[in-house]
């Protein structure tokens, strides 16, 4: 039996327990695999009311594997990607994401990766090396919240808080990047895959 329904941010805000303050307004970042979305929350007596919404449709944590990806397939010798062979992209795709994932708790990863053609490449990346590489993504979502803040008539200073979604959350960079882009530590307590859910 259906009680309600919720957007994802009102569901993210809930789980948080922001519901008890009386009033407030805060910001939804919710970086995906695949999308990126931000939502601007007003909370006026308890009620969630959504001030604004933004993001980019074509914008995730995959973004981040190809980037990591490309580099790797540049280091074998293709400096153009796209004429590299579909399984060598795979590859190199499946080595960015465990690279990406190693690198939210380690502050440099060594892949030893086994070659389609035989032999092996010891693939070395570290994390200020990752930050230089996903910088053009993230002031993409920079550009997005901006926007969402101007069409909310806000700044960020006026934010009383800022919640992470989605499991691309977890790079440390774009933790760090929301609280400087915010001026706040973003709230991350919560499993950022389950919060929505929880």
């Amino acid at each position: 039996e259906v009680l309600r329904l919720l957007n994802e941010p009102t569901a993210a805000a809930l789980a948080y327990g922001l519901q008890t303050r009386k009033n407030g307004t805060f910001a939804v970042y919710d970086l995906g695999g695949g999308t990126f979305d931000v939502t601007i929350l007003e909370l006026d007596d308890g009620v969630f009311q959504v001030r604004s919404t933004g993001g980019d449709s074509q914008l995730g944590g995959d973004d981040m594997d190809r980037a990591l990806a490309d580099r790797l397939l540049r280091e074998l010798g293709h400096a153009e990607p796209a004429q590299a062979s579909p399984e060598l992209v795979r590859l190199a795709l499946d080595s960015g994401r465990a690279a990406k994932h190693a690198l939210t708790d380690h502050e440099a990863v060594e892949l030893e990766v086994q070659l389609p053609s035989g032999g092996t490449h010891l693939f070395r990346v570290t994390r200020a090396e990752f930050a230089t590489l996903i910088a053009p993504l993230l002031e993409r979502t920079g550009k997005a919240c901006r926007r969402a803040l101007r069409d909310a008539g806000l700044t960020a200073e006026q934010l009383d808080g800022v919640i992470l979604v989605g499991g691309s959350t977890r790079v440390p960079q774009v933790r760090s990047y929301v609280q400087a882009l915010f001026g706040k530590e973003p709230l991350s307590d919560i499993d950022p895959d389950q919060v929505v859910a929880l």
